[in-house]
């Protein structure tokens, strides 16, 4: 029983991650790994202090962290946030993104986890002197600490987007532990009160960026995926291999391999599928959206159907969080709902007409074109 897991998005970026992630696994995370470690930089521009490296560059470090099954919210403060501060004008955007890159502002996005940056959660009004921000944020990520929040909102039937200080956002009014080790919580915005120069952006500009950000966020959440599916694998045939019953490896027994086979027949098509979808990113694929939302259907599925069969197959040692598969399976399952279920994007996917978002995407994360 052997099987093989290449990685998909191969490097240093990947190797730096992977260690980083094996010898932090079992440690509580202390001050902020995803900026120390220049990681936050990756996607901006070079002209404004970053890396300006590439989508496929941040799935690396992506993968590296999933195949030990660390959790940090890099999708989000590595994609979401340098995505969104380029809808601002270039000078307000080089500012912000300067500060990203170089570790001086921890911005984080206010946008709850099972829902896409591009979902509206949050009302604005232009007052006399300033804003006025309301709604309700469910389930952010504040595994990290923030300096400041960016809001994406809807103001007088337009997009916005709002820079926040975490001290005026106050509190939020929950906090708890997510599935998969995150820390999470719910934020009401009551008539939030902001000055006049709160507002980065607002127009096609913002809304060119979320759709920008939500399609990083699907394409790096389904590279975490795959290769979270990857370590699931190799620690079910591991525990298969090392486990006796009746005198002999539980490795032997043929349902059980036809079990592991079936897991690795949909790890292959969810690593081709997700190989797929960046390529279409890579060649700015006008259907991109709809190609994400099937590879989000189709992965949700594969992926939930491997986590039970691994929990199953490692008996009662698969309920508990001491075991990498336990803690991986969770992984998969909570990814489901992470920026939309499978069953909102399969009902976007048939809803007759869904418009398709005005935007020239690159490999690269200059500025909307």
């Amino acid at each position: 029983m052997s099987t093989s897991f290449p990685s998909l998005f191969p490097g240093m970026l990947l190797d730096a991650a992977s260690r980083y992630a094996e010898d932090h696994i079992a440690q509580q995370i202390q001050g902020d790994p995803v900026r120390e470690l220049g990681w936050a930089a990756t996607l901006v521009p070079e002209e404004a202090g970053g890396a300006g490296g590439t989508l496929s560059d941040l799935a690396s470090i992506v993968e590296g962290l999933a195949t030990h099954g660390l959790q940090l919210p890099v999708v989000e403060t590595c994609a979401v946030v340098p995505l969104l501060l380029q809808a601002a004008g270039a000078g307000t955007a080089r500012r912000w993104l300067e500060a990203v890159a170089d570790g001086s502002m921890r911005i984080a996005p206010l946008v709850a986890l099972s829902a896409t940056p591009d979902h509206d959660a949050v009302t604005a009004r232009h007052l006399d002197i300033g804003y006025e921000l309301s709604g309700v944020v469910e389930g952010v990520d504040l595994t990290l600490p923030a300096t400041h929040y960016l809001v994406p909102a809807q103001m007088d039937g337009d997009d916005a987007l709002f820079l926040v200080d975490a001290e005026r956002l106050g509190a939020p009014k929950a906090r708890y532990r997510t599935m998969e080790g995150r820390m999470g919580a719910d934020f009401v915005l009551e008539r939030l009160a902001l000055p006049e120069g709160a507002c980065l952006a607002r127009g096609d500009a913002v809304r060119e960026a979320r759709a920008k950000a939500t399609d990083a966020a699907l394409l790096l959440t389904a590279a975490d995926t795959v290769a979270a599916l990857a370590t699931l694998i190799r620690q079910t045939v591991l525990h298969l291999k090392e486990r006796r019953q009746f005198g002999v490896a539980l490795a032997s027994f043929q349902v059980l391999r036809h079990r592991v086979a079936d897991m690795y027949v949909k790890y292959l098509g969810a690593k081709g599928l997700v190989i797929h979808c960046f390529h279409e990113y890579e060649q700015s694929a006008a259907d991109l959206r709809r190609t994400l939302r099937l590879a989000k259907v189709s992965l949700a599925e594969s992926a939930r159907a491997c986590a039970e069969s691994a929990i199953q197959m490692h008996g009662g040692m698969g309920v508990s969080e001491e075991v990498l598969a336990t803690r991986t399976a969770q992984r998969l399952i909570a990814s489901e709902f992470r920026y939309g279920d499978r069953l909102l994007h399969a009902a976007r996917l048939l809803a007759p007409h869904e418009p398709a978002p005005q935007v020239s995407l690159s490999n690269q994360t200059g500025s909307v074109r």
